[in-house]
């Protein structure tokens, strides 16, 4: 090729000083001087050909280059014409055969090659060469934390939920069913599932399907807990995309509808026409199934699943062992293998015995003959003569060896808050009032229940009732005595809400906000937050039916029901956004009723025939569907105290037998297997290890001040974060008024409103992902003050990655993550351990001096430091390999042993583990290093 130093029209150009200028074009040449034309700032330099600080850009093969159309190739040769370098290879978006001239390149090119750059006097700031190393290094270490998915979800830590997430979510395609007793976080678990599935790389289209009544809960909790965004599908939705004659299925990958709205035959063929990664049904219990009928909502559901790859089925009805619903949510799951309802009594009569039998070694007693009969019946290669069953190490083992053969140990999680520590107490305050005189008059008139239940409805135009409702004064006198108490009122409708806050505005001074379903989601965040603050917050929070949507209010210890919903399951979401896991107090629940009239029936139901205010009540919907005759007329003819008394008594019984039924159906291998047991402690700690709030919070200040994004402290727990007017890369989620994050889990559980900073939040990784795909830092010269060594002594120090791609279902990051390494060696090419520290900036002009004085030593110490650097990382891609190779062929082993007993163990499942191997297995012995970033140090002492 041409001597770069010659310059000839077309030629293209780098400034050695000034390198925002972009790419030059030579627009004319003669004897004394050259005149650079710089189309990225439309400006023109000319310069003395004696001294002209602009260097020739001349790419190679393998490099990427862009034409000024925005088209580019990958560089596969270079040929030089007329004075003119032409580029061929293939294009990035049509992999066709193209050409461009150096004159057709796009001004805008950015060297990507650090050791070109540094040649072609591309110095950046020497301090970005330590931030790309850190970026790195955090990256690094999150992939090898084992925690990735489930770390920037905006959930507490609760053991169970943590166990079961963290069990489900690093499957291939798995298809369960979370059956955990009401309270006990069943969509906290799905939305982890979900997240570390898609964080990972496993999954990215999900279908939420769920009651009508639970559309807008979900939503909330999918963007609040994991910050995913689902876009609602409704009839609505359909009608705006109908003219375009597009499957709106297809537009999105996150969709939430109801059950009703996907059983309809146009929306069930348009959504079973796009594949799903993940399927989640809520409320399975409502599928009807029998061997001789269908609903229409089952068999819509059927048809889904079998088209998605996972699915999972979310019921909060714990059914004995061998219910006929039991087997229709397990079928959905795995039809092949639970095809036949009475050989599945069978299997359950089996599972049944087990659980029984299993119960000694949980209990550290010994088993009874007949008890280790089956045991060993279960486990025919286990020699239990020589087990010492007193040892409590080996009947744990043992249990989980029979964990692993149960019949429905992989498909089924069930847990109890029996079982489970961490709840509060409930403490129910009954307050009987008389019936003001306008509500009987109004009642008189009126032959409903729901008027009985809600007599402020028939006055609602008249909105002076709050001023003679005896719960509405009474209501008021508590908050004015107990001004300190955060307090929770919750109402079936939003008018009777919205009126009491009106006549509290008018005749108090409380401190109160209102939330219901006629806000915008904006609008109930603020008001939530006005709630959670301490100081100047809310003292009460006067909410519809929608309060009960999901919300966490557990910083409040006191709930007024201002009415009562029929649903028992109702009741028991109202009283569950207080009784959470985690609330540090018991729980107060305030409710008001007037005598001798409905309400004071529907209170004697809740409280003395499902016993619904002390504790969960998991057969409240049950007891409700077999005496609702009875009960509504009890409610109709309160005046009939004899009759309504037994009715309370009928449900005390059935509330009894059913409860002991469920009791006798317990399988304790299920509890064990979904509560976890002492494996949870390993994961937390990784979890708490890996977001710590310290260190996360030290390193993104660093990262966001070198991007140029601003973090104002507000208080102690929180920041605001604004895009500076300079800042380097554009982050999505920082929005021009800027927002509000915390480091901290217990503040962002509290405080929903704050954005959680945590390696798995997208702001994180945006601002590390932005830093290592660009140039920024891949070359750079820094002045250092070495005491002990000569003027002009020079280092050359390197960054190199191993950093393969591969298909994310691999999960190659969980065994070869990108490695970085850095390197360091002096003149002599000596290894030099020690870092430098302070260092100074180089002016540009005598940068590029210096680098022009040293290329050819200074490329010859870069090839030396990158041998290295490979010598190092190849003992990291070995090490990586054999882990990878041992775990995969572990689990292979173990499935492959479980499946001669257990069925649910899928073919599937196994022959993917055996792909996923062969794959990696080749996939990490290609992986090369690649050099990342340059920076040579110059001692200069001062």
């Amino acid at each position: 090729m041409s001597d770069t130093n010659t310059f000839h029209v077309g030629q293209r150009f780098i400034s050695n000083s000034e390198s925002n200028l972009g790419l030059g074009v030579v627009m004319s040449s003669d004897a004394r001087s050259v005149t650079v034309l710089f189309p990225a700032v439309s400006d023109e330099r000319i310069y003395a050909k004696s001294n002209a600080h602009v260097t020739r850009l001349v790419l190679s093969a393998g490099e990427k280059v862009k034409h000024v159309d925005g088209w580019e190739i990958v560089i596969d040769d270079v040929v030089e014409q007329d004075n003119l370098l032409t580029y061929s290879g293939l294009r990035t978006d049509t992999n066709e055969l193209a050409h461009i001239v150096e004159v057709a390149l796009d001004p805008q090119v950015k060297l990507n090659q650090p050791e070109k750059r540094l040649l072609h006097g591309q110095f950046d700031d020497p301090n970005w060469f330590d931030t790309r190393y850190q970026c790195w290094q955090k990256q690094n270490e999150f992939a090898n934390s084992g925690v990735v998915g489930l770390v920037g979800a905006r959930v507490d830590l609760i053991p169970h939920q943590i166990h079961i997430a963290n069990q489900v979510g690093n499957r291939f395609a798995p298809r369960i069913l979370l059956a955990d007793e009401v309270g006990l976080g069943k969509t906290i678990e799905a939305a982890l599932i979900i997240h570390m599935q898609i964080i990972t790389g496993r999954a990215q289209r999900v279908l939420i399907v769920v009651p009508d009544s639970l559309v807008h809960q979900w939503l909330v909790e999918m963007l609040r807990r994991i910050n995913l965004a689902f876009s609602v599908f409704d009839d609505e939705r359909l009608e705006a995309v109908k003219e375009s004659g597009e499957n709106p299925f297809e537009q999105e990958q996150l969709v939430l509808c109801s059950q009703n709205f996907i059983s309809q035959n146009k929306v069930l063929e348009q959504a079973c026409a796009t594949p799903w990664d993940i399927l989640v049904v809520d409320e399975a219990h409502h599928l009807h199934w029998s061997e001789d009928e269908v609903s229409s909502s089952y068999a819509a559901i059927e048809l889904l699943s079998q088209i998605a790859k996972s699915v999972l089925l979310l019921t909060a009805t714990p059914d004995q062992l061998g219910h006929q619903s039991h087997f229709a949510r397990l079928r959905l799951l795995d039809p092949a293998r639970f095809y036949d309802y009475n050989e599945f009594l069978e299997q359950e009569k089996h599972y049944s015995e087990l659980a029984q039998a299993v119960t000694p070694l949980i209990e550290n007693k010994t088993p009874s003959s007949v008890e280790l009969e089956i045991l060993k019946q279960t486990l025919p290669s286990v020699d239990f003569d020589s087990l010492d069953l007193s040892s409590e190490y080996e009947r744990s083992h043992l249990v989980t060896r029979l964990i692993d053969q149960h019949g429905t140990g992989r498909l089924l999680f069930r847990n109890r808050r029996a079982a489970i520590t961490g709840f509060p107490e409930r403490i129910t305050h009954p307050i009987p009032l008389r019936l003001p005189k306008e509500y009987a008059l109004s009642l008189l008139e009126q032959d409903d229940v729901s008027h009985a239940l809600h007599p402020e409805r028939t006055l609602m135009l008249d909105e002076s009732w709050p001023s003679y409702d005896p719960r509405v004064s009474h209501l008021l006198e508590w908050l004015e005595a107990n001004k300190d108490e955060k307090v929770l009122v919750i109402c079936a409708f939003a008018s009777t809400a919205l009126q009491i806050a009106s006549y509290m505005r008018s005749k108090t001074s409380i401190r109160h906000t209102v939330f219901h379903e006629g806000m915008s989601i904006i609008e109930r965040d603020k008001a939530a937050h006005f709630f959670a603050e301490n100081e100047k917050g809310a003292q009460v929070m006067l909410c519809s039916e929608i309060g009960s949507e999901g919300r966490n209010f557990q910083f409040s210890r006191h709930l007024v029901l201002f009415d009562l919903p029929l649903n028992p399951d109702l009741l028991e979401q109202r009283i569950g956004r207080l009784d959470r896991i985690g609330q540090k107090h018991d729980i107060n629940i305030h409710v008001p009723y007037f005598e001798e009239t409905a309400q004071e029936v529907l209170f004697n139901w809740y409280k003395d025939g499902l016993s619904a205010f002390d504790a969960t009540c998991p057969v409240g919907s049950d007891v409700f569907k077999r005496l609702q005759g009875d009960l509504m007329h009890a409610l109709a003819t309160p005046n009939d105290k004899e009759n309504w008394q037994d009715v309370v008594f009928q449900a005390s019984e059935v509330t009894t037998k059913l409860k002991a039924r469920i009791e006798e159906g317990r399988d304790k291998l299920l509890e064990i297997n979904a509560s976890g047991n002492d494996e949870n402690e390993n994961v937390l700690e990784q979890i708490v290890h890996a977001e710590n709030p310290i260190a996360m919070m030290q390193f993104m200040s660093r990262l966001f001040d070198a991007i140029g994004i601003n973090q104002e402290e507000k208080d102690a727990h929180s920041f605001i974060l604004k895009q500076s007017e300079n800042a380097l890369f554009p982050i999505n989620a920082i929005s021009d008024d800027g927002i509000e994050v915390t480091y901290k889990r217990e503040v962002a559980t509290q405080l929903e409103h704050l954005t959680f900073l945590t390696p798995d939040n997208s702001i994180v990784t945006q601002c590390i992902d932005s830093v290592l795909t660009d140039v920024i830092g891949k070359s750079s010269m820094c002045f250092v003050n070495q005491a002990g060594a000569p003027v002009g002594a020079y280092w050359v120090e390197i960054i190199a990655v191993l950093n393969q791609v591969a298909p994310p279902s691999l999960q190659l990051f969980r065994y070869l993550p990108a490695t970085p390494v850095r390197v360091c060696l002096d003149a002599k090419l000596n290894v030099v351990e020690h870092g430098f520290s302070p260092i100074f900036k180089v002016k540009t002009k005598m940068a590029s001096q210096l680098t022009s004085a040293l290329a050819q030593p200074i490329s010859a110490t870069i090839e030396e430091a990158l041998k290295v650097a490979k010598k190092d990382l190849e003992n990291v891609k070995n090490a990586s390999l054999i882990n990878m190779q041992y775990e995969l062929d572990e689990e292979i082993e173990r499935l492959t042993e479980l499946r001669e007993h257990n069925p649910s163990i899928r073919q599937e499942e196994i022959d993917y583990l055996h792909a996923q191997r062969e794959q990696l297995t080749q996939v990490i012995e290609q992986a090369e290093p690649i050099l990342d970033s340059v920076r040579v140090v110059v001692n200069n002492p001062k």
